[in-house]
């Protein structure tokens, strides 16, 4: 069965998040999490795996098809920064979701031999040090696949070498529904889709297994967010970002473009030999709009 993207959209796969001030808002009620604070856990591992429309032939079903993953690997003895979403329904401003190094008092990983290892059921990886406990892989960041996300990331990410958290494990990934975006809006003479500032955009998807689902609008500028805001949709099947979610940023603030991930996430978290912990997180998003 041929297989290909519903739409070949324009943008930039980078994940790091910087440049973010603080503060935070809601969409309803006055009590917010996502405090930016610690959890008692000593290494983060996320699998993330980016996807975008895709159709089964011609005519064929729609679905969710892999066109990025990323993996990495934080190690700050009890002192990761927390990703804790805001509560169910609520928005937070600057939340990062994606972490870009592993905090200030992260320490590279001790009795490490090389570089960290990982695989999953098909495939596997080496990530590399990007400095002080944080490690890094971008499987395939020049392809465009419309692979199904079973096929990167089936029976989640296994650590084969990394020291005391050699044989921690993602959950394996769950269906992935179908995600819509309405209110994009088109360039007339490129026709490639972006998102206005202001406009007021309706994100909806299927029914899932995952934990929990999060909506975030990114503000991006060379590949890099430079503001957002984060939501926390677990349990519904539709956000709405509008005027109250624009309000929370900064018009003025130069940018490329505005994007928004539709993220469906799971977690574990374990005890090694030695007794260090570990949180190991599976993460497919769904993109708005993409550049190549």
């Amino acid at each position: 069965m041929t297989r290909f993207p519903l739409a070949v959209r324009t943008l930039s796969i980078m994940l790091a998040l910087s440049a973010c001030a603080s503060g935070k808002g809601e969409l309803e009620g006055d009590d917010v999490g996502g405090d930016g604070g610690v959890v008692i856990t000593d290494a983060r591992l996320i699998s993330d795996v980016l996807t975008w429309t895709c159709q089964e032939g011609d005519g064929g079903a729609l679905y969710q098809g892999v066109f990025g993953q990323v993996v990495t690997l934080e190690h700050a003895p009890d002192s990761l920064r927390s990703l804790e979403l805001p509560d169910k329904g609520d928005c937070t401003y600057g939340l990062d979701m994606f972490p870009a190094n592993a905090g200030a008092l992260a320490t590279d990983i001790a009795d490490l031999t090389g570089n960290p290892t990982w695989e999953t059921d098909s495939v596997s990886g080496t990530l590399s040090h990007q400095g002080a406990g944080y490690y890094r892989d971008d499987v395939f960041p020049s392809a465009r696949t419309c692979q199904e996300v079973s096929e990167v990331a089936g029976g989640g990410i296994r650590l084969t070498n990394a020291g005391g958290f050699t044989g921690a494990a993602s959950p394996e990934p769950e269906e992935v529904p179908e995600v819509a975006f309405d209110g994009l809006s088109e360039d007339p003479t490129t026709g490639a889709e972006y998102l206005a500032w202001g406009t007021e955009l309706v994100t909806s998807w299927g029914e899932h297994d995952w934990e929990e689902v999060w909506v975030q609008i990114r503000r991006e500028r060379e590949g890099e967010a430079w503001e957002s805001v984060t939501c926390n949709a677990t349990g519904m099947d539709s956000l709405t970002l509008d005027d109250q979610v624009w309000d929370l940023m900064d018009e003025s603030l130069e940018v490329d473009q505005n994007n928004v991930y539709v993220a469906f996430q799971s977690s574990n978290k374990k005890t090694m030999d030695d007794r260090s912990t570990i949180q190991a997180t599976t993460r497919t998003l769904a993109v708005a709009v993409v550049n190549d």
